[in-house]
């Protein structure tokens, strides 16, 4: 595409620049574009001139490069002689081009855009402005070496604005030009040397400035992507904290909502039967510890997530005598972190809670062990009678073996269920063939409603769950 915005046109067609044509118009492509997004390619937002474009302050610095633009020429027009004709006319003419020059320059840093690049036009002039400059720079050199100020003043500002190799081309306009001027003075070599000394001063000053310019700009992308990633990190923990409080919510309300039914189905039973009034307040208090049980599990939960929690020991030993079940602790207690304490607990909560709701009145019994590297609970409850079966085996609910597994697994240990032996346990684990995707306590299926084989989850010789994580 060339600068008018219209297609190139292909190297196949008619009428297609060859040679010298093709090169001028690519370096004209290349000055005149956007941005070609090739590194250094693009003008940077500060042009300013000289020791100005140090200063952020756009009007400020316009301020510094208008009083260096003055006093360079009063400097200039005192130390060279300048006149109407001859080589002083020439000089004269130069010494305002120059100034010109300068003050298109200024124009372009005025206008420059908040972002890097500049549009066409601004390129444009920006390239004629650098060129003059040093051009002129050199004219002036030719007849004082006051000229030299506007030498390093078209070389730096070639660097400034456009990359290494078209700011060379722009700068080697100074000492062509000088030697152009003094050889119709026939004056060479004269200062040619110091004109390409300055020439590449203002070169390698202005590429270096642009380079801690461009390093300033990097490290704050970089600095803003650290930020975007911290803020996607920060994120992403909240969501995981969101989802485990919303899955110690669902536990607590879960257990405690179960064995409140639980409780209301034996207290409808006793109504039912027409049980004395002191067995049905019996029950009704009981209920009302359940509540107060709840309660405390909840917030059991939250000094859990606090790290602030009760020995596991104590809160297994609590769990069993909430659900007349036998506790048994092999090993020499000792602490537990929060995250793998609070998983084991859920798993004998729920197992405990399925138990109750498949094999009510089933003797169960929870076992806790500290081994060398981890700690375990084991559930193990007996078979019930089928007329045993409790309204809340049919409620459902609840994520079973699937949300004990997925807890575990979270702490880096491993869940594993199934039923035991119509004799007692059998294998090392107590379960009857293959572990870990059969079901939870009381069910074959990670929902806890039913056995994978269709039965109701009591099995023949009972159940039993066993997690392990490392600790």
């Amino acid at each position: 595409m060339d600068i008018t915005g219209q297609p190139a046109p292909s190297s196949g067609s008619s009428g297609a620049p060859s040679g010298p044509d093709r090169t001028w118009q690519n370096l004209w492509r290349r000055v005149a574009a956007p941005g070609s997004g090739a590194p250094g390619s693009e003008v940077p937002v500060n042009i300013g001139i000289g020791f100005s474009g140090l200063i952020p302050h756009r009007g400020l610095r316009a301020l510094v490069s208008l009083a260096g633009l003055g006093g360079s020429l009063y400097y200039v027009a005192n130390t060279i002689p300048l006149g109407s004709s001859g080589a002083a006319l020439a000089t004269l003419i130069s010494l305002v081009v120059a100034g010109l020059s300068w003050l298109v320059w200024l124009a372009a840093d005025a206008a420059a855009p908040a972002r890097p690049g500049l549009h066409a036009p601004s390129r444009a002039a920006l390239l004629v402005a650098s060129a003059v400059l040093a051009a002129t720079g050199g004219v002036l050199a030719s007849s004082g070496s006051a000229g030299l100020i506007f030498v390093g003043v078209g070389s730096g500002a070639a660097a400034i604005a456009f990359d290494l190799p078209l700011a060379v081309t722009l700068a080697a306009a100074a000492p062509a030009a000088f030697a152009v001027a003094a050889g119709v003075r026939d004056a060479l070599p004269g200062r040619l040397v110091s004109v390409v000394v300055v020439a590449l001063a203002g070169l390698v000053g202005a590429t270096g400035r642009r380079q801690m310019v461009e390093r300033a700009r990097q490290q704050t992308l970089i600095a803003t992507a650290r930020q975007r990633a911290e803020v996607i990190r920060h994120e992403a923990e909240l969501v995981g904290e969101r989802n485990r409080l919303g899955r110690e919510l669902h536990d607590v309300l879960a257990h405690t909502l179960g064995a409140l039914s639980i409780q209301l189905t034996a207290l409808d039973t006793l109504v039912r039967t027409g049980a004395r009034r002191d067995a049905l307040r019996a029950e009704i208090a009981r209920s009302h510890e359940l509540v107060g049980e709840g309660l405390d599990e909840a917030r059991q939960a939250v000094r859990a997530l606090r790290d602030d929690s009760t020995p596991l020991d104590q809160q297994i030993e609590k769990l069993g005598s909430q659900h007349r079940a036998a506790v048994e602790v092999t090993g020499t207690p000792r602490p537990v972190r929060a995250e793998a304490a609070l998983a084991l607990y859920r798993v004998a909560q729920e197992a405990l809670t399925n138990a109750a709701k498949h094999a009510p009145g089933a003797p169960a019994t929870i076992t806790l062990s500290f081994g060398s590297g981890e700690v375990s609970v084991a559930v193990r409850n007996e078979a019930a009678a089928p007329s045993a079966r409790s309204r809340v085996g049919r409620s459902g609910g609840g994520y079973g073996l699937a949300g004990m597994r997925e807890r575990v697994r979270l702490a880096g240990g491993e869940c594993e269920a199934g039923p035991m032996g119509p004799v007692g346990p059998m294998g090392p684990m107590g379960l009857v063939g293959p572990v870990g995707l059969v079901g939870s306590v009381g069910s074959g299926s990670p929902d806890g409603s039913a056995s994978s084989d269709g039965s109701d989850g009591s099995g023949s010789g009972g159940w039993q769950v066993t997690a392990r994580i490392p600790g």
